[in-house]
């Protein structure tokens, strides 16, 4: 079960475990992923299209089995949420009425495990489109690696993104990750099948091969 009071915060933000039992946060997930913007990236990935828009109980049928994990090791999406800087009472991620979702980010290991799969975690994010530009994506991002390099002494992170992803693969840039080259990646979406990759490293040593750390086809 998910804990509804764990949060992680950045000076503007707050990371909460993406609940599936949340319905405010089912909204801002199916909303999402009808944005236009996410429909592009599904386009540009070669990924079809819903056949109707997601609804809220879409987002929650496909997000409730991976709660276990998330609660877990920590592995899964994380809602953004505005902080409220006026209030200064303990808050929980059932405070909806008062709350402005903007998005996820998300870190990832291990989707497969009976399947060929990197073996350092990947980092994600998406936000809805009203909150480019603000800087909100870096923050998120940032906030979430230091909780895994704090809590479990991850120093290792990965980042795959469509080769032609600009705007994405400029966000891992100011992480201050590093460009690795184009890579047929398996383990990472759908069922596992290999798709072709623009990979980022950080915390990777130049010397390191991809395949060392499991990033690859997995043939």
């Amino acid at each position: 079960m998910l804990d509804p009071d764990f949060h992680i915060t950045s000076p503007r933000l707050q990371l909460w475990y993406l609940n599936p039992s949340n319905d405010a946060h089912m909204s801002m997930y199916a909303a999402l992923q009808n944005s236009p913007e996410i429909l592009a990236v599904r386009a540009l990935s070669g990924t079809p299209a819903p056949s109707k828009p997601i609804t809220v109980a879409d987002a929650r049928a496909s997000l409730v089995k991976r709660t276990e994990k998330l609660a877990k090791t920590g592995c899964g999406r994380y809602i953004i949420s505005l902080r409220d800087d006026n209030n200064t009472s303990p808050t929980t991620s059932q405070d909806t009425e008062e709350k402005e979702f903007i998005g996820y980010v998300s870190m990832q290991w291990q989707r497969y495990p009976d399947l060929p799969c990197p073996k350092i975690p990947d980092l994600g994010f998406s936000l809805l489109a009203k909150y480019y530009g603000k800087g909100y994506a870096n923050e998120a991002c940032e906030a979430l690696m230091g909780y895994f390099r704090e809590t479990k002494g991850q120093e290792r992170f990965a980042g795959y993104t469509h080769p032609d992803n600009v705007s994405s693969q400029k966000l891992f840039k100011r992480l201050g990750f590093v460009y690795r080259g184009i890579v047929d990646v398996a383990g990472v979406v759908g069922d596992g099948t290999p798709i072709r990759s623009a990979v980022w490293v950080k915390g990777v040593g130049d010397e390191t091969d991809l395949e060392e750390l499991g990033i690859g086809p997995g043939r």
